[in-house]
């Protein structure tokens, strides 16, 4: 007689066959998500800090008279 666990097994493939797909398609979908959580979080901590890079730029610029308070604004206004 044969059981469940001899033969074809569950779905037409031998028992370890098929845990074995589900094991590789698991890893792959976890590598999946770790590889597109680090890009997506590369670039949102990157804006926030450009921008305030750009306005310390832009407040030292003012100190030193380089650029009148309405151009401050100006570039303040583009980059909020």
């Amino acid at each position: 007689m044969m059981g469940l666990g001899h033969g074809f097994g569950m779905f037409g493939f031998g028992g370890g066959s098929f845990m074995m797909v589900l094991v590789l398609l698991l890893i792959g979908y976890l590598v999946y998500l770790g590889i597109n959580s680090q890009s997506t979080g590369a670039v949102n901590k990157a804006q926030p800090v450009a921008s305030s890079d750009a306005i310390e730029i832009a407040k030292s610029r003012l100190a030193k008279g380089e650029i009148s308070f309405e151009e401050y604004e100006q570039i303040k206004k583009n980059i909020m």
